[in-house]
């Protein structure tokens, strides 16, 4: 299975059939100050872990509901793939967490908002 998602509190893990439209973004947490001279001065600091949805299929209810249910868990969550080994990462849920029907395919999407964890 090339993508896993495990509970850290050990309530269980699901494999999705595909993780689509994967694109994560890292916030700057730079603070710009106006000078009184009028040029910019900067305090660099690192950007935050990645975040953003992920977009999780699978093909029955049984499976999605599963997804649904483990992510609203109180607990991080550890995604591993052997397909994009970059995409794993340890997160939490943050946002909304989503279950939607594709009645044309009759397939499952969960729409899960992460903040990926510093490691």
């Amino acid at each position: 299975m090339p993508h896993t998602i495990s509970a850290s509190n050990n309530a269980g893990s699901v494999t999705p059939t595909l993780i689509d439209g994967y694109k994560p973004s890292r916030q700057s947490r730079n603070k710009i100050h106006d000078l009184l001279d009028g040029s910019i001065g900067v305090s660099y600091i690192a950007p935050r872990p990645r975040s953003g949805t992920l977009r999780l299929l699978f093909l029955t209810a049984a499976t999605a509901n599963a997804a649904y249910a483990l992510h609203a868990q109180e607990t991080s969550f550890t995604l591993t793939s052997t397909d994009v080994p970059s995409m794993g990462m340890r997160y939490v849920l943050d946002g909304s967490l989503d279950i939607e029907l594709n009645p044309q395919l009759g397939h499952w999407w969960v729409l899960v908002g992460y903040q990926e964890l510093s490691a």
